[in-house]
């Protein structure tokens, strides 16, 4: 049995801005500006994460608008 998890799209991608904790702009390498939350993971204790920093985003195919922060680079 596979996972939600398997089948998304990973990628890295830079923060742009903070819309509030835990939600923020980031830009995907082609430039395409998407809306990111943080993990369960990463909400249970959340980074600091300034403008300009490199995450780890995985993005459903469903809704490629969307993506999760997996990882803080």
């Amino acid at each position: 049995m596979s996972s939600a998890f398997d089948d998304c799209l990973r990628t890295r991608g830079t923060i742009l801005k903070s819309f509030s904790p835990g939600l923020y702009e980031a830009a995907l390498p082609n430039g395409k500006a998407v809306v990111a939350h943080l993990s369960k993971e990463l909400a249970a204790h959340p980074p600091e994460i300034p403008d300009g920093a490199t995450v780890l985003l995985e993005i459903s195919p469903f809704d490629l608008d969307r993506a999760r922060i997996a990882k803080v680079e």
